[in-house]
């Protein structure tokens, strides 16, 4: 967004001085514009974007894929995630044996270091999110995930097709 910003600025500033109209109402004008441009125009990418695909609604578990950012600014762990639609929420690993080429999956045992700044990409065949024992099936999933600083953050899972 800083980009289109500052291509607005250029376009503006070769305006101003095609026109020979430099002054400094002008010129404060173009400063307002630019502030504006910057403070609306850039926005901020949430920390914690969340996606699965939808899966059948006979189905009682579902994997969760995206990216959880620190959205604090010092090193916290992740306690726990809960939904009102699943029973149980966990964080697993799929890695690859490297001499049978066998995809294993195991359950990573909360709590989940995060550091400050620090980002967890969550991914097929990687890290995600485990939902088991589905309880009810909802328009939106919320998934609640709760920090060692106390702090409680509420996602809805975007729902994405393959």
């Amino acid at each position: 967004m800083r980009v289109m910003a500052i291509t607005h600025l250029i376009i503006i500033l070769i305006e101003v001085l095609l026109l020979r109209k430099i002054n400094i109402t002008n010129a404060g004008i173009l400063f307002l514009i630019q502030v504006n441009l910057l403070v609306f125009c850039h926005k901020q990418s949430e920390v914690i974007q969340l996606w699965m695909t939808p899966p059948p609604e006979v189905a009682k578990s579902a994997a969760v894929y995206g990216e959880i950012r620190n959205p604090f600014t010092s090193f916290v762990e992740i306690q726990k995630i809960e939904s009102q639609d699943y029973k149980l929420v966990e964080f697993h690993e799929t890695s690859i044996d490297e001499t049978t080429q066998i995809a294993r999956m195991r359950k990573v045992e909360y709590p989940i270091p995060l550091q400050t700044s620090q980002t967890i990409l969550l991914k097929r065949s990687g890290k995600h999110l485990m939902l088991y024992d589905k309880l009810k099936q909802s328009e939106n999933l919320k998934l609640e995930i709760h920090f060692s600083n106390g702090e409680k953050r509420t996602v809805v899972v975007e729902k994405r097709s393959l």
